[in-house]
């Protein structure tokens, strides 16, 4: 690594850690949404940007309307990893013993609920009865009368990038960054809203756009309105079915600090009102319960998806004839801009009809689920060697088994799926709860290489659920109320090619994290993580690929200090390396946040100075940040340079909050900074967003 100043740096952010290291008065709420959203972040390296606005709305549903702790609509808790497996089926088992819990302090003798998840209880949850609480008032009454919210949000780079330039622009519309959402709800049972968006260089109101916006959203979702009728979905919807073999649309985690949360669940139907364009249902969908113990799942959907557009000609002496069309991929980048990018908007329509028949009883849980798929022009991927065994024509049905079964502090579950090429995948798992205080899970993964489905999102290196075979271990050690210890690993192997790496290959992770915690004051923790995998690799003047080993190695010290009520400090140092047997890359960043939410003020404050210095673009060092409301970015940081951004909201007037931020990065070394359209001449970066929400009750 190249000289440069990371040793002064390290020093100097070591001085203030230090020097702020008292803790004073406890801050009443931890930011449970920005903790969760950072720990699954940390997976999602795909852009800087990227949507969770169901998490942030799920957990603000929850503030307004505490779920019910005593019932079992409590199950969504571990969906959104508040809780953990073990610890929602000890509180069944508390509460068949003993009777409904009489106050939230309660969970303090209940195995896996420590006092930071208590404290987060108290915030989204309340002790009622045990009943599943159903709606009393009418559905007219539910649509006319509730909770409203509008928000209006814009954003920009100010610096233009090459995109934009020119006579003949390659995007066809300006930089801003558009975004418009209105949603009414009724307690946790009815939602209905609109959402439109448009990102930067999409056309608005004219061009490809004459409609205005690029994507609009639309939902209307009944949970729980009787017994009978658990759910109701018209318009926009996610659906999950077992553990993602053959459908999980929307949110799923992977492997993260959660260590022992490998399982999927929640509610099989969600009403959606993000931006994702491309990841989720539009139709109708509704669950019914047509006995005590049994649930039946049904959907049908059917919406545009953007793909690469082929056709075949053959070309005669003053004719043309066309002999076959079709796509040779679905796109998922989500952006119009080019033409090229216009060209593949909309272009195939995907159908889908699934349903899913469950059995739940006490610690038993087994459901039958199939989905059949149809694309209105054919699959048809490049004839590359990798590709051999992907899904390639226009019709796939999916069958699956997924089942759970809990023995004392032992819970077994899993899928089973088959696609109608005859071939099978399987993931099972054991979650044990060994004592009080350690948990541990282990998860096996058989993914046949041509097994084949459209809409899987699966545990595994790959969400594909194809071409993989692996097993994962994890262990969360809680000595004290204070220390927490997580590990784990993940051994795995790809039986076929994949796209650029041209032979079988293996791969390996180990992850370990400990965690000290002051109460509501002070939280520091250690993260040690490596993955060794194989790529395909070129070495100068060869233009042969050899497959080869790369290394990631990955160490943070973090620290999370609550000063006062309203000053919270946040300080986190990271390094790490990338190694192929050629090039070894060295990354260190540093960054301090600083929270001022002055007590009894309308005003909070927030910011941060980021310092990075690494050896290219293979050791970049990705990291969260605060933003607007449900807006979230994870800038990756390369080269040498600095970014610093300020927040402020504002909630002085009656119902409305006004946000805004601006953030500027400085790449020192560089002489521009992006690639291609997106390339800007010099070396700053600038970007500001503002946001109106409006809340109002009717």
């Amino acid at each position: 690594m190249k000289s440069r100043p990371g040793l002064k740096i390290f020093l100097s952010f070591l001085t203030l850690f230090l020097f702020t290291g008292k803790s004073v008065r406890a801050q009443i709420t931890q930011d449970f949404l920005q903790q969760f959203i950072e720990i699954i972040a940390e997976n999602q390296e795909s852009g800087e940007e990227f949507d969770y606005t169901e998490i942030g709305e799920q957990l603000d549903d929850w503030r307004r309307s505490p779920i019910d702790i005593n019932s079992p609509d409590a199950a969504v808790l571990v969906q959104w990893k508040v809780i953990s497996e073990n610890a929602y089926r000890a509180l069944q088992d508390h509460i068949t013993k003993n009777g409904p819990l009489l106050d939230i302090l309660e969970l303090q003798s209940i195995p896996g609920f420590d006092a930071e998840v208590i404290h987060i209880l108290q915030v989204i949850s309340k002790v009622a009865g045990r009943d599943v609480q159903t709606q009393s008032l009418p559905l007219g009454e539910m649509l006319l009368h509730g909770q409203n919210e509008i928000y209006i949000r814009a954003g920009r780079t100010l610096q233009e990038s090459d995109g934009y330039l020119g006579p003949d622009p390659a995007y066809e519309g300006n930089p801003d960054k558009l975004y418009f959402r209105y949603r009414h709800r009724s307690s946790n049972t009815l939602s209905y809203g609109i959402t439109a968006e448009k990102d930067a260089g999409e056309a608005f109101f004219k061009g490809s756009n004459p409609q205005g916006f690029d994507f609009y959203s639309y939902h209307l979702s009944l949970q729980q309105y009787k017994s009978w009728l658990p759910a109701l979905m018209i318009g926009d919807f996610n659906a999950n079915f077992g553990q993602g073999l053959i459908m999980h649309s929307g949110f799923g985690a992977g492997k993260s600090s959660f260590v022992t949360s490998v399982k999927r669940t929640g509610n099989p139907l969600r009403g959606y009102s993000s931006v994702e364009e491309n990841n989720f249902l539009r139709g109708m969908a509704v669950t019914l319960k047509p006995a005590t113990n049994f649930m039946v799942t049904l959907l049908a959907s059917s919406h545009k998806r953007d793909g690469n557009f082929y056709t075949d000609t053959i070309y005669e002496p003053g004719e043309v004839e066309e002999i076959e069309t079709g796509i040779t991929s679905l796109q998922t980048s989500n952006l119009h801009r080019t033409d090229a990018e216009i060209a593949d908007e909309d272009i195939i329509t995907l159908t889908q009809a699934g349903m899913s028949v469950s059995y739940n009883k006490n610690k038993v849980h087994l459901a039958a689920n199939a989905l059949h798929s149809r694309l209105s022009d054919p699959l048809n991927r490049n004839p590359e060697l990798y590709n051999q065994y992907y899904f390639n024509g226009d019709r796939l049905t999916n069958a699956s088994l997924d089942y759970g079964f809990w023995f004392g502090g032992l819970h077994v579950f899993g899928e089973t799926a088959m696609s109608d090429n005859g071939a099978i995948s399987t993931l099972n798992g054991l979650l044990a709860g060994l004592d009080r205080h350690v948990t541990a899970t282990v998860l096996f993964r058989s993914y046949a290489r041509d097994y084949q489905a459209l809409s899987p999102n699966a545990f595994g290196e790959s969400s594909l659920a194809n071409n993989e075979t692996g097993i994962y271990t994890g262990l969360e050690i809680t000595p004290s109320d204070r220390w927490k210890i997580q590990l784990y690993q993940d051994l795995w192997k790809h039986p076929w090619l994949r796209y650029n790496i041209d032979s079988p290959t293996f791969g390996t992770e180990y992850y370990g994290r400990v965690t000290y915690t002051i109460k509501r004051r002070l939280e520091v923790y250690l993260q040690y993580r490596t993955k060794q995998n194989q790529i395909n690799d070129r070495p100068t003047g060869d233009n042969i690929a050899q497959v080869v080993d790369q290394n990631r190695t990955q160490i943070r010290l973090h620290v999370n200090n609550i000063l006062t009520k309203g000053i919270q400090l946040r300080t986190r140092l990271e390094w790490n390396a990338y190694t192929l047997p050629d090039e070894t890359q060295h990354g260190f960043m540093v960054y301090q946040d600083m929270v001022y939410s002055p007590i009894s003020s309308p005003w909070t404050f927030s910011g941060r100075v980021t310092l990075f210095d690494t050896d290219g673009y293979d050791s970049r060092i990705y990291t969260y940040e605060n933003d607007l409301i449900y807006y979230y970015a994870i800038p990756a940081f390369s080269d040498l340079g600095s970014r610093y951004y300020i927040n402020v909201r504002y909630k002085g007037i009656r119902n409305l909050t006004a946000e805004i931020k601006f953030a500027q990065t400085r790449q020192l070394d560089a002489t521009s900074i992006g690639s291609g359209n997106d390339e800007i001449p010099g070396n700053v970066r600038s970007e500001i967003r503002m946001q109106l929400i409006y809340r109002f009750d009717n």
